[in-house]
């Protein structure tokens, strides 16, 4: 039906490069995993565009025609890039040079203390403000820091390094109450919503499916 395939990438900005190409017309389902991608999209007709796709809060899937192909970098988590500068290398730069070299390290920028902040988040700490305490500021500047350079909360980082922590622990517990005990939830109907919430999934649902695993086994925020 389609092909689809990882690589590392040559980019310090990065944490991974992948091509996908659709054999026939399918779908294909997307996690939310803290990472924006840079797509290069190809049709059988061989029109191009290349976008920077935005931070998902839920599952959803993406239809494709027969013969389409894209190539895409997954960028690290927190990382932010100069749009203006990188639409205008592309209009003139072939984009494929941005998988083949660390070209694309010239529009993208990262802060220290937003790695810090976001790697904090996922470490498993109960809550936001045991977060920042961790860190040392306050509730406040740790939402200031993460909204400005991410366009997103502390809590959303937070819930979904706890939402793709318990959804791969479904698929190494017995039970889906050890899962949600292991990885922060408060009960079992606590990781029910969560996990409908982001993937659009009962915890059951999500053991039982070998593909939504190898898809949070990726390379992503956590």
């Amino acid at each position: 039906m389609y092909e689809y395939k990882l690589a590392p990438s040559n980019s310090a900005s990065a944490l991974v490069q992948w091509q996908f190409l659709s054999n026939e017309a399918c779908s294909t389902r997307v996690l939310p995993d803290g990472c924006r991608d840079i797509i290069i999209k190809e049709n059988s007709d061989a029109d191009q565009t290349c976008f920077l796709t935005d931070l998902s809060d839920t599952a959803y899937t993406v239809p494709s025609e027969a013969g389409t192909s894209m190539r895409g970098i997954r960028l690290q988590p927190g990382t932010q890039v100069n749009i203006v500068q990188l639409n205008t290398w592309l209009s003139t730069g072939d984009p494929h040079v941005l998988f083949e070299s660390d070209q694309l390290d010239e529009f993208c920028f990262s802060s220290a203390n937003l790695s810090d902040a976001l790697a904090c988040l996922a470490s498993g700490t109960q809550t936001v403000a045991c977060t920042a305490t961790q860190l040392g500021v306050s509730i406040r500047s740790l939402q200031r820091l993460v909204k400005a350079q991410t366009g997103c909360s502390p809590n959303f980082w937070f819930s979904l390094a706890r939402a793709r922590k318990g959804a791969r622990a479904l698929h190494v517990n017995n039970t889906i109450s050890d899962a949600a005990f292991e990885t922060g939830f408060a009960d079992q109907a606590h990781m029910t919503r969560a996990m409908r919430q982001w993937f659009g999934r009962t915890p059951k649902q999500i053991k039982s499916d070998k593909e939504m695993f190898g898809l949070l086994s990726e390379p992503a925020y956590c």
